[in-house]
């Protein structure tokens, strides 16, 4: 077959992201075995790595999309017959309903799912979730699903404020970061979050392929208790071989390798920092989008410092033009907001002058398309 290597562009979308050089280069090391101590000199100080920065008792990485971590999350939740409350307001939010609808549904012994779904990019609070979650304790359900940041129009939800009250009320939480971490400020156990998980193709700039898993206590505790639903994804068997700094099967080494590139790079810059840069970016794009008479999606209060969605006209036709002409990559428009918007990020190998220049040319071509 022939080789096809794809365009250069620069990259203003949520995930895959521009990956930055030195993150890149650590997959063209020398690969190793994965089994002995060559390895588990690596694996071992990125878990107990992640560990610290999330602040969770453990962190497993797996070989996957952060579809696959979520997941492996949900099936080691509750025991069969379980009761799941899920709070959406968007496409992934939607997708978590669907993992849990799989595993806790009437046809698995009792068991249900309960969808609440937020409409017109409202963002979740406990003003908005509590009666929920009253609800849903009362009737017996054990664990609240959500996403911490909903990529599909970019919603930071208010986690930090919901899941210690759900957790007051007798239940487990479930946290889909895939698009979060580490962007944001994050302390899993101050947040009452027993189970949460994130992808490396997002905020931490690297390619995609891993995703990572971050268990508390009480998570953990459900995960002993759960029946084995799964091989690839029991969490029993990366627990037990998490023991000798092992993976249970063969992972993507060289990934690994990048995420040890990565995390370094981020404790070099420090969260503070990290966190700050990023929501010093999305504030510049919203303050110019708007600017160029752009209506935003997102109300305000539940901004996110990654993802900025916005409304524009004929938005295929834009991104065509920003692409064919600018070599410039912007998020298309996603689930409720697919037609109408598109979805300018700054995550990865980007800075003020590349962003910037990404909103010159998207004024240039809002201009040129009477848009």
């Amino acid at each position: 077959m022939s080789v096809i290597k794809p365009p250069v562009l620069q990259l203003f979308t949520p995930g895959p992201v521009a990956v930055l050089p030195a993150v890149a280069e650590a997959q063209t090391w020398s690969m190793i075995n994965h089994r002995g101590k060559a390895f588990q000199s690596i694996y071992g100080p990125i878990r107990t790595t992640l560990a610290k920065l999330m602040a969770c008792s453990e962190a497993h990485v797996m070989t996957g999309s952060g579809t696959l971590a979520i997941e492996a999350n949900v099936q080691a939740a509750l025991p069969d017959g379980g009761k799941v409350l899920v709070l959406s307001n968007g496409a992934f939010g939607d997708k978590l309903n669907e993992h849990c609808r799989l595993y806790y549904n009437a046809e698995k012994k009792g068991g249900d799912t309960r969808f609440i779904r937020l409409k017109d990019a409202q963002g979740w609070n406990l003003a908005r979730a509590k009666e929920h979650i009253d609800q849903a304790a009362a009737d017996g359900y054990k664990l609240l699903a959500m996403v911490h940041h909903e990529t599909s129009p970019g919603i930071l939800n208010k986690i930090g404020e919901i899941c210690p009250y759900a957790k007051r009320m007798g239940m487990l939480t479930l946290v889909d970061g895939t698009s979060a971490w580490p962007a944001y400020p994050f302390n899993q156990k101050q947040m009452g979050v027993d189970f949460y998980s994130f992808a490396s193709q997002k905020a931490l700039g690297m390619p995609s392929g891993l995703a990572v898993v971050g268990l508390c206590e009480d998570g953990i505790k459900a995960v002993d208790a759960a029946p084995r639903r799964t091989n690839f994804m029991n969490l029993k068997e990366y627990r037990k071989n998490a023991e000798k700094n092992e993976h249970p099967t063969t992972p993507a080494v060289t990934l690994l390798y990048s995420l040890e590139v990565a995390l370094d790079l981020y404790e070099k810059e420090g969260p503070s920092a990290f966190e700050a840069r990023h929501a010093k970016m999305a504030a510049h794009i919203r303050s110019r989008l708007s600017a160029m008479g752009l209506k935003l999606v997102i109300e305000p209060g539940f901004e996110s410092s990654t993802v900025t969605a916005f409304y524009v006209q004929k938005n295929s036709d834009v991104s065509r033009a920003l692409e064919g002409t600018h070599k410039i990559k912007l998020g298309g428009g996603h689930a409720d907001w697919k037609d109408t918007t598109l979805r300018f990020c700054n995550m990865g190998d980007v800075d003020m002058a590349r962003i910037d220049k990404g909103l010159d040319a998207l004024e240039q071509v809002k201009k040129e398309l009477g848009v």
